[in-house]
């Protein structure tokens, strides 16, 4: 009696289907009915496959059983590679009940073991069966002795052995950019070009009743010249308010003098004679040094535009209000508040670009708020109180904002503090529950935690995101946002204009009793108010007041915690450009500043899984696929033409 041979080839491709109906469900599709059918499916075909593997192997003996044997192995693999998954997901990492540091360092190290664990049970089985083709499963019918299958075992244990050394060599690669992700190892490979003028720039030339001219003071044929002349150019070419004239420091003395320039200065005027106004941008004449991130050259725009506003009109000022424990103002923060915030919150970023705008920045004390507010200011911000304000602050405030006075306001759903009397002024209430969302979140802790730290692409068409809505090529991401709804107007005469501007998208919820897991009985997903601007009717035929409030203080914040270092950019990007200039009365000067700086990439949750599995898991399942259906096409092949030399 003919001795059974080899497990049929499908028991392979049933076990990759397996893996890659549980790649789809647990990695690519939301938490829903279908992930759910096509999880269990998938595990059921992994499992069912394996016990096929495991009983043909049973059933065999000598060389043909060591091949089941080391194809049974790769799939046990899987299968250990599978537990791993599940303790790496939110449910296992729960039930190891680790504390949160030591979760993410395992969360980690799970992630990187598991995935070792799906190379070592896909690549070699894999080539194995490209391998195998007829020679295996058909030669072993075929073999005269058990010589003849201890050849074709050896040739299927050289295959396996290359295939695990492949996966193995991946692991490291892997492993490699774990830890240069950890380590916050990075290299600039990154292109060079020279920023262009943008929207922004033009429309504050345009919008200059007087003409500018602008000098460039180069040495000769100049590399880092022609790249300024290009974008000056350009911007004259737009506008038609701009001349353009290359200087030289030895024959153009006078001029050298009087705006005391040097190789390297452009010299940007506005007016003449005693109306002139002038600002001096300096740039590096070697090209190389130029083009370099810590040059002018890929943020020219920015530059020019920064001179622009500080000859456009005089400096005027932003007040922070001050002594109560504001993100601005931390040492006032009680220890109590200090707990509560999980990061070291910085603004430098954001005062950087305020002082940018020609805004300069003062204090304003509970001492003096009590008061009233100081007659010169332009623009009142307040940026998350953890200490309820005074009635008297809050009077004060509300003078301001009667009088057509602008005002910020952003808060910290982690506190209690809420907007006073100014929600029923404003018709806009802040609520202080944690915004959450299972699949549009960013990876921060590698932790259950992570939840919180979503992402919205969802604008209104608004002045002051207009450039976040141009610019936006992802999500913006929101850190433990709280929510706006509307109050009932309190106020006397016409209520004002309100626009939700961010918002949230549908897949967030409220997690109202902060234990970070959707709760369907008492919890909504639903898009959500994170910000609104508020403007008011007209005062004496002027301009009513413009309020801005946000329920995440954090678009505000240094954006440090994706690359572990401080950065030159706020979480809102523009936003808080076009804030200022919306409430300074400059919607002209609205618009997106050009930069040529490599943008960091951030992918959520979601799209680091895809990306991840697809190319540790799903190329090598393609491989697999292709490599069967090859080894198929070829059996059907050889048996045809067996068939046809049978006389």
């Amino acid at each position: 009696m003919a001795m059974r041979t080899a497990s049929p080839w499908w028991v392979s491709l049933t076990y990759g289907f397996g893996l890659l109906f549980l790649l789809l469900g647990e990695r690519v599709l939301d938490q829903n009915s279908l992930h759910w059918v096509l999880s269990g499916l998938g595990l059921l075909l992994v499992i069912a496959s394996t016990g096929v593997r495991a009983w043909t192997m049973l059933g065999t003996r000598d060389a043909r059983r060591r091949v089941e044997r080391t194809l049974l192995g790769t799939q046990l693999a899987g299968i250990v590679g599978i537990l791993l998954y599940a303790l790496s997901t939110d449910w296992g990492m729960a039930k190891l009940g680790l504390a949160e540091t030591t979760a993410t360092h395992v969360h980690g190290a799970l992630t990187v073991l598991f995935s070792i664990a799906f190379l070592i049970a896909i690549v070699p089985a894999g080539m194995i069966e490209l391998g195998l083709g007829t020679a295996m499963r058909e030669g072993f019918d075929r073999a005269q002795s058990a010589d003849d299958e201890g050849v074709e075992y050896l040739r299927v244990r050289d295959i396996g052995w290359s295939g695990l050394s492949v996966a193995l060599a991946a692991s490291l690669l892997m492993v490699t950019c774990k830890v240069a992700n950890e380590r916050n190892i990075s290299k600039d490979v990154s292109y060079f070009k020279t920023s262009s003028p943008g929207d922004s720039t033009r429309q504050i030339v345009a919008a200059s009743a007087d003409p500018f001219s602008v000098y460039l003071f180069f040495p000769p044929s100049n590399e880092v010249a022609d790249q300024v002349k290009t974008y000056f150019e350009q911007l004259a070419d737009a506008t038609g308010k701009v001349s353009v004239e290359e200087k030289s420091k030895l024959v153009d003395k006078d001029v050298a003098e009087k705006y005391k320039a040097d190789d390297g200065s452009v010299v940007i005027v506005r007016g003449k004679d005693k109306d002139e106004k002038f600002q001096t941008i300096k740039l590096d004449v070697e090209i190389d040094k130029a083009r370099k991130a810590s040059g002018k050259l890929r943020n020219l725009d920015k530059e020019v535009k920064t001179a622009l506003l500080k000859i456009a009109h005089d400096k005027r000022k932003v007040y922070f209000v001050a002594g109560h424990g504001e993100t601005t103002d931390p040492d006032t923060m009680t220890d109590d508040a200090k707990r509560k915030v999980r990061w070291p919150r910085s603004v430098a970023a954001m005062k950087k670009k305020i002082g940018e705008l020609n805004y300069e920045i003062k204090d304003l004390p509970q001492a003096d708020l009590m008061k009233d507010i100081p007659a010169d200011a332009t623009i009142v911000m307040l940026f998350a109180p953890t200490r309820a304000l005074l009635e008297q602050e809050w009077a004060a405030l509300e003078r301001y904002i009667d009088k057509g006075g602008r005002v910020l306001l952003a808060y910290d759903p982690t506190t209690d503090i809420d907007m006073g009397p100014l929600a029923g002024k404003l018709g806009v209430k802040f609520l202080p529950g944690v915004l959450s969302d299972d699949s549009t979140h960013f990876v921060v802790t590698r932790s259950p935690y992570d939840k919180r730290f979503i992402g919205t692409s969802a604008f209104s068409a608004h002045a002051s995101t207009t450039s976040l809505s141009r610019a936006s090529k992802g999500l913006l991401p929101l850190m433990e946002a709280g929510t706006l709804v509307d109050e009932k107007y309190a106020g006397k005469g016409e209520a004002p204009k309100k626009t939700y501007t961010i918002r949230t998208l549908d897949s967030s919820y409220i997690d109202a009793n902060n234990n970070l897991a959707f709760d369907g009985d008492t919890e909504k997903k639903d898009k959500y108010n994170v910000a609104a601007a508020i403007e008011g009717p007209k005062v004496d035929n002027k301009d009513g007041f413009r309020v801005l409030v946000f329920s995440d203080v954090d678009l505000f914040a240094d954006q440090d915690w994706a690359a572990g270092r401080p950065t030159n950019a706020s979480f809102g990007g523009p936003l808080i450009e076009d804030s200022v200039h919306w409430l300074g009365g400059e919607d002209a000067f609205i618009g997106e500043t050009v930069s040529e700086d490599d943008k960091p990439i951030q992918h959520t949750k979601g799209q680091q899984d895809v990306w991840f599995t697809l190319m540790i898991v799903g190329g090598p399942l393609v491989v697999l696929v292709l490599g069967l259906l090859g080894t198929w096409a070829r059996r059907r092949r050889a048996k045809k033409q067996i068939v046809e030399v049978t006389p």
